[in-house]
């Protein structure tokens, strides 16, 4: 998965199953490269064809060249280890099986050497195979992305949670009822201050220690 539009860093490396699957993703991209500019040589030395044919068999081939374009780019994002690549080459794959197997038709029926089509549905065969197959494969592709940490921050042993910005703690503690709240904070309702901390209003201070309004607990002098 990819968090934050960056690949999932994996605590282990990227396996070799996954390379060669990616590798072959590409070949199969690299063969209908080919299978193009072959086919452009072919056309241009067609000196009976006519315009019509010529702008069909153009257009085919610039289909072909489109589509082979993009697998030989999804190989490359696959090897980097994008998830979205492997599920678009798993779903591609079979239908370059199926092209592959319809050029070595056509290819054979003109009584040619099927060179490009065996190609194509055999690399694909086997890409599909390499990266939906093999448990590494599958277990690559399908991690979670760890939680981000922010910077000079670290998580303490048995924490799941990271720390606030500058807060080198988890959650802020909860003072119980009859225990004196902490430094610096106020008390709450029925909650006894700390010392030398003024008591919550409305609430009675202890002997000695200055009321909400200033004056000293148990002082005979009214406040002026």
């Amino acid at each position: 998965m990819s968090y934050g539009g960056t690949p999932a860093v994996q605590e282990m490396g990227r396996p070799q199953i996954v390379e060669i699957g990616a590798a072959l993703v590409a070949i199969v991209g690299v063969i209908g490269v080919g299978r193009v500019a072959y086919g452009v040589v072919v056309n241009l030395q067609q000196d009976g064809w006519t315009t019509d044919t010529r702008a069909l068999f153009l257009a085919l081939n610039s289909v072909m060249l489109i589509f082979s374009a993009f697998i030989l780019a999804v190989g490359y994002q696959v090897r980097k280890g994008r998830t979205w690549a492997w599920v678009v080459s798993l779903a591609m794959m079979p239908f370059s099986i199926l092209f592959g197997l319809f050029v070595l038709l056509i290819t054979v029926a003109a009584d040619g050497v099927p060179w490009t089509g065996a190609g194509i549905a055999l690399a694909s065969a086997a890409a599909l195979l390499t990266l939906s197959v093999p448990r590494d494969a599958r277990a690559y592709f399908n991690r979670r992305a760890a939680p981000p940490v922010w910077a000079g921050m670290s998580v303490q042993p048995g924490q799941p949670w990271p720390p606030a910005p500058g807060q080198p703690w988890g959650p802020p503690q909860q003072w119980g009822p009859g225990q004196p709240s902490a430094p610096g904070q106020p008390p709450a309702p029925g909650q006894p201050p700390a010392p030398g901390q003024p008591p919550a209003p409305g609430q009675p201070s202890a002997p000695g220690q200055p009321s909400a309004s200033g004056q000293p607990s148990g002082s005979a002098n009214p406040p002026a």
